[in-house]
């Protein structure tokens, strides 16, 4: 049920907003901040947002807020959350602002936080790098007076007014009842990792590892790996593993990689995420299914809360579970699926 409320919402909201567009100011911290080439420049001036700062709160006044997303890195999902953000201010008369860290670096990400509260915004939206790292900038922006929406990633701590993100735990689990189905509930099993530093793939884990624990003793969880070349040496040190589960869409096409490269057809794969290596993969029969985020709702609801709490509106704490799809490979080139699979080019 959880799976068929996320692809209505989703095909819903893609519809509804199929005709917007934003002329996004778009940043990224370099050391100093510079408009990137390709986005029209905000309207407006330092004079302006100053005024509009003192400004009664007038319906005026309310169209000329500024709300700033910083993601945590340049990936193909960040683009598809910043898509949801503009849309979601376009329908609301504003500008938004996205502030991209040099690096995807906790401390990077850190110095883009700080020089976005000295700029003074209305609202921001953060997608942490590392949820423990931080903590301490998100403190900064309460101090500040800032209304903090948290996008993507949990931080350890109360210092935000709402946030919008996959439930990773239950997304594990629901790519472990996936494969452990395509393996026939026996066999063994890797998973394919980023750094366990990171909240949203430690919890992916967690929940994988958990549910196959709890729902499939006959399959064997291996271990966890972090880099091709041990993707490589781990399937050639065990010739008969049967599945592994990659948390993200780079670790992925990480796992695709060494897999072509071993002339391995026999593996069963679950991804996750999706873009264009990763449904490449999948249509080459490599990727057997991708757990599917809804990132631009991330985005678009994210914003929608920044600029209520900006407008005084008294948000709920807590977060807000936006879903995700298992997507397999038969059902590929359903509309619904690709909608998923690709939402910025369902939109155009």
């Amino acid at each position: 049920m959880k799976k068929v409320l996320s692809i209505l919402l989703a095909a819903a909201m893609l519809l509804a907003l199929a005709a917007c567009s934003s002329p996004a100011k778009t940043e990224t911290a370099a050391p100093a901040a510079e408009e990137t080439a390709a986005e029209p420049a905000a309207a407006e001036t330092a004079e302006e947002t100053s005024e509009a700062e003192e400004a009664p709160a007038t319906e005026e006044a309310k169209t000329s807020l500024d709300i700033v997303f910083i993601p945590k890195g340049v990936a193909d999902y960040w683009s598809i959350v910043q898509a949801g953000f503009e849309n979601a201010a376009t329908e609301l008369g504003m500008t938004p602002r996205v502030v991209y860290p040099s690096k995807e670096e906790a401390g990077v990400q850190i110095e883009t936080v700080m020089d976005v509260i000295n700029s003074k915004p209305d609202a921001i939206v953060l997608a942490p790098v590392s949820g423990d790292a931080l903590v301490s900038a998100c403190q900064e922006i309460q101090k500040a007076g800032i209304p903090l929406i948290i996008a993507d990633t949990a931080i350890p701590t109360e210092d935000y007014l709402q946030s919008f993100m996959t439930d990773n735990v239950a997304a594990g689990a629901m790519a472990a009842d996936e494969l452990a189905a395509l393996m026939g509930e026996e066999g063994q099993v890797y998973i394919f990792s980023d750094s366990p530093a990171k909240a949203s793939v430690a919890d992916r884990v967690t929940g994988f590892e958990a549910r196959m624990k709890e729902a499939y003793p006959n399959i064997e969880v291996l271990g966890t790996l972090y880099s091709e070349a041990e993707c490589v040496d781990a399937i050639t040190a065990n010739p008969d593993i049967k599945g592994i589960f990659a948390v993200d869409e780079n670790r992925t096409a990480g796992v695709g990689t060494a897999l072509i490269q071993l002339g391995r057809e026999d593996i069963f794969v679950g991804g996750f995420d999706a873009n264009k290596n990763t449904v490449s993969l999948m249509e080459d029969g490599v990727i057997n299914f991708l757990t599917v985020q809804q990132p631009y709702q991330m985005g678009y609801m994210a914003y929608k809360a920044a600029a209520d709490a900006a407008n005084g509106v008294e948000l709920e704490h807590g977060m807000v579970d936006t879903g995700c799809t298992i997507v397999p490979r038969d059902k590929l080139d359903d509309e619904d699926m690709q909608a998923i699979l690709f939402p910025l080019e369902h939109l155009n």
